[in-house]
């Protein structure tokens, strides 16, 4: 076998590997239980309130997403147990004028169960990055193995129907030996798409086309 026919081949158990991954990522998802939005109170004193049975807080971002000037917050939920393949779920929380909390949304689809994330699985789950900034919710999550992807979503608050939208998507698919990256972002609000193409970190291509503007709620993605 020569130089080129090893690549070749190598390139092709790479890429075999990760589709399987990726199958059983699917299997894995449909597996894990979904969170029900209805179990979900409306309202609360506190962030333990808007935890049904059955599940516990993952994790917990603070910020402003509707921008009055008070903290708002994030809740990572994940099922509770041990079991390798347990459903998450994020559930927005904006605070009233009182100090309770309201309940904004639940998204029971954006977020990679504990273990879909193929080998970048976490033993707690998916690695999942979140940050609230300038009202905007950003939801970073990393999955694969050598050849891996990193999805951001990006959402905030319609004025017109006051419920969280998306408003932003990154996908960057990329090699984790060589660091050969596509990256596309799709903008909703000006709809547009861009995908630029590295090879050895360096820009190659990169092309721009026309995309839907489209109003997706959180409660409607799914990752």
């Amino acid at each position: 076998m020569n130089g080129k026919s090893l690549r070749l081949f190598t390139s092709s158990l790479v890429v075999s590997a990760t589709i399987c991954s990726m199958f059983v990522g699917m299997a894995i998802a449909q597996s894990a239980r979904s969170l029900n939005p209805n179990l979900v109170p409306v309202q609360g004193k506190t962030v333990n309130n808007f935890v049904p049975k059955g599940w516990t807080i993952q994790d917990k971002v603070e910020g402003d997403i509707n921008r009055d000037g008070k903290t708002d917050t994030v809740l990572t939920l994940i099922e509770a147990g041990t079991q390798s393949e347990r459903g998450r779920a994020l559930v927005i929380l904006i605070k009233q004028p009182n100090g309770n909390l309201q309940r904004l949304a639940v998204a029971n689809k954006l977020l990679l169960c504990s273990s879909c994330a193929g080998v970048l699985s976490s033993p707690d789950g998916a690695g999942t990055n979140i940050e609230i900034k300038s009202g905007v919710i950003a939801v970073s999550q990393l999955s694969g193995s050598r050849l891996a992807r990193e999805t951001l979503h990006r959402f905030w608050i319609d004025k017109s129907s006051q419920r969280l939208v998306l408003i932003g998507k990154d996908i960057t698919d990329f090699d984790r030996a060589n660091l050969d990256s596509t990256v596309t972002s799709q903008n909703y609000l000006t709809g547009q798409q861009i995908v630029q193409t590295f090879r050895n970190q360096k820009l190659v291509s990169t092309k721009k086309s026309p995309i839907p503007k489209s109003k997706q709620l959180i409660e409607n993605v799914s990752i």
